[in-house]
């Protein structure tokens, strides 16, 4: 056998050794179990008689070691607090501010938070207060210039996207149990529901009024 065969037939070899492996390791290293709470997304929308009442009290969401609570009262006034432990122990307090709801004629609800932040993604996006950069390079921040950029984020459920200045809005939703879930609107159309780690995308509540 020639030079040039054996080394043809080693580099065969060598490839059907590594697609083994490949196939071996696929079966070892296991997937995320779906988490069953995002297994049924996208949810309902809440019963048409939900009232303004019925959203008053304490919710969080967190985002691992990031916690981020809305408290909203029965004189429409809201306040949230972010706190961020990773960023040199990060805190962000609005006043108390006003707080309604959007209803529509398919029976969904959105929650407006004004002076409310877009913390999920981050405290940059936060800070951003809706607006974006307009290069690249993202310098300079475009919120004190006249016809700043405007982020458009996107509702997965109504599949349309949405400006959010200078405010929080958020879906009113139900689970399979009722449970009523303040939802956030995704950062973009790409990101759609995922099957893990979603429930970090939900305010809960976690006390009554």
């Amino acid at each position: 056998m020639s030079t040039r065969t054996r080394l043809a037939v080693t580099l065969v070899g060598m490839a059907l050794s590594g697609s083994s492996l490949a196939c071996q390791c696929g079966w070892l290293i296991p997937w995320p179990p779906t988490d069953p709470l995002c297994a049924e997304a996208p949810f309902s929308p809440p019963a048409l008689e939900l009232e303004e009442s019925d959203l008053m009290g304490t919710w969080e969401a967190h985002y691992r070691s990031r916690v981020d609570t809305l408290i909203l009262k029965g004189d429409g006034s809201f306040k949230q607090v972010y706190r961020d432990p990773t960023a040199w122990d990060y805190v962000y307090e609005t006043g108390w501010n006003q707080w309604w709801l959007e209803r529509f004629a398919d029976g969904r609800v959105r929650l407006h938070l004004q002076g409310a932040r877009y913390y999920i993604s981050g405290i940059t996006t936060g800070e951003l207060d809706g607006f974006t950069y307009p290069g690249p390079k993202r310098d300079p921040d475009s919120r004190g210039n006249p016809g700043a950029l405007r982020w458009l984020f996107y509702d997965p459920f109504a599949h349309e996207h949405l400006e959010m200045l200078r405010e929080l809005v958020l879906t009113v939703r139900v689970d399979s149990g009722r449970e009523v879930l303040l939802h956030h609107m995704s950062y973009s159309s790409d990101e759609g529901f995922g099957l893990t780690g979603c429930q970090d995308r939900h305010f809960r509540r976690i006390d009554g009024p």
